[in-house]
């Protein structure tokens, strides 16, 4: 399961959380600064998920979107998304 809390999304399973991306607000401005799947889990898609979702709550409340973390400006660039 997929989770908007205070500054990060998280994928939990079983009440654990096992995969986070978290960010910082700045009056329009969100920097995404960090992306994280366990060890286990990787491969499957779900960092990917997680900056799409970001990316989506972002657009959907007019942030402008820097990406300090490396994974995640990746996937903007890829994905035709503009960022900072």
């Amino acid at each position: 399961m997929y989770k908007l809390l205070d500054n990060k999304i998280a994928y939990i399973v079983d009440g654990t959380e096992k995969g986070v991306l978290e960010f910082r607000i700045n009056g329009n401005q969100a920097d995404i600064y960090h992306t994280y799947v366990d060890d286990d889990l990787r491969g499957q898609g779900i960092a990917s998920r997680l900056v799409e979702m970001v990316f989506d709550y972002f657009d959907k409340n007019n942030y402008e979107v820097k990406c300090s973390c490396s994974y995640a400006r990746n996937w903007a660039l890829k994905h035709g998304k503009k960022i900072l």
